[in-house]
């Protein structure tokens, strides 16, 4: 409940950062440039990269679920990020998938885990080379320095620790094993945490990383494209560096807590993206709304009705199975 209200404070925090002196009359102008026929488009694109990303999820659980339930467990979860707070939909799809696998919570976790650091990684190497290669250099890029070298660290203690999971398990259980002894809590560990470590470590070998990240490759291409086409759509000429820039902006507005589906954050964010391209604050706000619509529209509906033939199908299943019983 904290963290939800943390959430909506720094997004509403954000709002208002957005509406002191904005220029409102800017903002109505652009929006009737707008080409509405690249809506079904855009659509079109989202839905595409979502797909990869549940193939991804997937392969993520080593085939340990029907595509089936991984594409429809991935559709309710992102559905359900654009209307609960600290990326609930994430613990929906744990919960979904733990009742149609059998899948202990915990695998589950540390796999949506693994899938975020890949997302992260992935989305902090692509702004850096959007940035390097569009050379941002002026004095307002100093703070995106700032934040490039940050992610940099980062990523460097993240692959430290995959590193450390990987190659050196042993030596982690054996630390996890003593603590427990000492805690008194050897079962527990033994029981439920190490199991998981040993797993992980088993799985971040190159020949399981391969498909995950070819997909997560082709999920964050599609959505360069729906960014592009959002650009297209308000007639906005952005390269495709411009575009990779912002989806990094956006991007690392996941990081902080904010209300559902990140109102406020996001749109700050891309707005902050468009000026350090020297770019106006309006046209950042209003590719912000473009791309939250979006994402917000398709994936919201599309995971509404994932989840109805979710509930409809698990009613009838429990009916069938209390019938044969009688």
């Amino acid at each position: 409940m904290k963290k939800m209200l943390l959430g909506i404070l720094v997004s509403i925090g954000f709002i208002g950062m957005i509406a002191y002196k904005f220029d409102y009359k800017q903002f109505a102008e652009i929006w009737t440039k707008i080409n509405y026929f690249l809506i079904i488009p855009a659509f079109g694109l989202q839905i595409i990269g979502a797909i990869f990303s549940s193939i991804r999820w997937y392969y993520l659980l080593e085939k340990n679920i029907k595509l089936k339930h991984a594409i429809s467990s991935s559709f309710i979860g992102y559905g359900a990020n654009m209307v609960l707070p600290a990326r609930g939909g994430d613990l929906f799809r744990v919960y979904y998938c733990r009742k149609e696998s059998g899948l202990k919570s915990l695998n589950l976790l540390s796999k949506l885990f693994l899938e975020k650091i890949m997302d992260f990684i992935l989305v902090i190497i692509l702004g850096i080379i959007c940035f390097s290669l569009h050379n941002l250099q002026k004095p307002s890029s100093k703070g995106t320095m700032a934040v490039f070298t940050i992610s940099g660290l980062i990523v460097f203690g993240i692959f430290v620790t995959l590193y450390i999971i990987r190659f050196q398990n042993k030596f982690i259980v054996n630390i996890l094993e003593f603590v427990g002894k000492k805690l008194n809590k050897e079962e527990l560990l033994s029981h439920h945490l190490i199991p998981h470590v040993k797993d992980m470590g088993e799985f971040l070998k190159i020949k399981n990383l391969i498909k995950p990240l070819f997909y997560s490759s082709l999920m964050w291409t599609f959505y360069l494209l729906v960014h592009f086409v959002s650009a297209k759509m308000l007639q906005l000429d952005l390269n495709f560096l411009e575009i990779g820039f912002l989806v990094f902006c956006g991007g690392m507005s996941l990081a902080l807590p904010s209300a559902p589906s990140g109102v406020g954050v996001y749109h700050a964010s891309i707005i902050s993206g468009f000026v350090l391209l020297s770019r106006t604050p309006g046209q950042g706000l209003q590719f912000a709304t473009i791309q939250h619509l979006v994402t917000f529209i398709i994936l919201s509906s599309t995971g509404l009705l994932f989840y109805l033939y979710w509930t409809y199908r698990r009613r009838h299943s429990k009916d069938d199975i209390q019938l044969e019983e009688e």
